[in-house]
């Protein structure tokens, strides 16, 4: 018993001796805790900041002119394309073996993206079964995040993935992932069609909805408790609701008198302003300064400026088996998803021959790689060119399903009818086999893949333009 009292002595002298110390200085015991805090906010700050000068601008696109219209994830540096990632192959690498023979048979697209690129939500129909299937993946882990079955049609997607709403039995619902609950909308003193207000659009921050209803006004409604925040009436017809681009803005559209005619709506005042006539698919762009469309009269895509309200032509974000990919959505994100890429890199080009260069224009083989439609590469001897190679290095033994080239110098029709395209083309591979393409302006895939470190393109016919001998090539990516 002495020696626990005299235990418990000391330690009672050495807490009071602490105390004493505590009363006398109170930061005796903080200043090395707080130069420690301080050094890890400074390096917190330091990741942060690298993270968001790394962020780079992307879209998610769809190929036009197909039932089943494939899709692209697709980094832009202004109007150039760096990179591509087919949406496809994203599904295909992320799902487990398990679910690849679980969903085998369904039809899977993309639902949307989170803006910072960190979560993508695929939407799988399961049609011979009439189920819908939503599956949530982080891409940074690879990770399935979440998964869930709503009913038979396709749903509205909040922008952070965790409210979709849907349709059953004419009723309209929003399921909320965090608590997994479905509640059906019901909305005091306005009139409510199921399909209207299918077509509306969540708000940036996930907070609120928007539709139109019959009586022509587009109606804003607090998701939370569904409280009506706000009615604006549109004189002019029934609007759609294409984009709602940031807080107190949205992209809407009315078909007028046989006119489509878009504009941009100020929800805080409700002023309007005319965008356009006869644009499909309106997008804004992430900096709010431009507007991307789809001419309705016209296979191309297209820019508004929206401060000076001029129209220029928008080059092709991507080309998909002769298809025109629209973007739907961008995001910005410092993931660079190259785990996923479905692009083979090239390590080296080389070709035989170049046509000299005319002022700042550049005709050499590097115009290949750069994803501009409006450089090219041209062959540079006497002649239509036949014969005039092609160098692709791979740097290393690569397994290469396909290439996709754009043939002739298609920075304009003009330059594309003066210029040769190439007619027939052989590729030949370092396991010394070969083959020969005709078919061009699509994504080729091979019969089989091909295990090779180079393939050289050679020439041998060519399609003569209509006032140069120049035989020219656009664009090539492999895959």
């Amino acid at each position: 018993m002495k020696i626990i009292r005299n235990i418990l002595i000391i330690i009672f002298l050495i807490v009071l001796v602490a105390c004493n110390a505590f009363a006398k200085d109170p930061t005796a015991f903080s200043s090395k805790t707080v130069d420690v805090a301080s050094e890890v906010v400074k390096s917190s700050d330091k990741t942060e900041l690298a993270k968001e000068n790394s962020k780079k601008e992307w879209a998610l696109t769809v190929e036009e002119g197909k039932e089943d219209p494939a899709e692209f994830l697709v980094q832009l540096e202004g109007s150039k394309v760096e990179r591509f990632l087919s949406a496809e192959k994203l599904i295909s690498l992320l799902q487990s073996k398990e679910d690849k023979e679980k969903y085998r048979d369904s039809y899977i697209s993309v639902g949307r993206i989170t803006d910072d690129g960190n979560q993508i939500a695929f939407v799988l129909d399961l049609f011979k079964e009439a189920r819908l299937i939503i599956q949530i993946y982080d891409l940074d882990s690879g990770n399935k995040a979440n998964e869930f079955e709503l009913p038979y049609n396709h749903p509205v997607i909040s922008s952070d993935l965790t409210k979709y709403l849907y349709e059953k039995k004419d009723k309209a619902y929003i399921y909320d992932t965090l608590t997994d609950q479905s509640t059906a909308i019901q909305l005091d003193g306005s009139s409510i069609d199921v399909d209207d207000i299918h077509q509306g659009q969540f708000s940036p921050d996930s907070a609120q909805f928007c539709f139109t209803d019959s009586q022509q006004n587009i109606v804003v409604f607090d998701v939370a408790d569904y409280r009506i925040l706000k009615k604006i009436h549109i004189d002019s017809g029934m609007a759609i609701v294409n984009q709602w681009a940031q807080k107190n803005q949205l992209i809407y559209s009315i078909d007028s008198m046989s006119v489509n005619k878009t504009y941009l709506l100020n929800l805080k005042n409700g002023e309007e302003h005319l965008l356009g006539k006869g644009m499909g698919r309106p997008l804004m762009s992430r900096d709010r300064s431009e507007l991307w469309f789809e001419k309705l009269d016209s296979p191309s895509n297209y820019k508004l400026n929206i401060n000076t309200g001029l129209e220029s032509k928008a080059a092709s974000i991507t080309i998909v088996d002769g298809n025109m990919a629209t973007p739907v959505q961008w995001f910005y994100t410092a993931n660079d998803f190259s785990k996923y890429d479905s692009e083979i890199k090239v390590n080296r080009i080389k070709a035989s021959s170049s046509l000299a260069s005319k002022g700042t224009q550049t005709y050499n083989a590097k115009n290949l790689l750069d994803r501009d439609t409006s450089t090219a590469w041209c062959e540079g001897v006497k002649g239509n060119g036949e014969g005039e190679t092609i160098l692709l290095d791979l740097g290393s033994l690569q397994k290469v399903k396909g290439i996709e080239l754009i043939n002739g110098y298609a920075k304009s029709e003009k330059s594309y009818r003066e210029n040769n395209r190439v007619q027939k083309l052989k590729l030949e591979f370092s396991d010394g086999s070969s083959l020969e393409m005709n078919d061009f302006n699509t994504r080729k895939k091979f019969k089989e893949p091909i295990h090779t470190s180079f393939i050289k393109l050679t020439i041998l016919s060519v399609e003569r333009g209509a006032k140069y001998q120049d035989t020219c090539i656009s664009d090539l990516r492999l895959f």
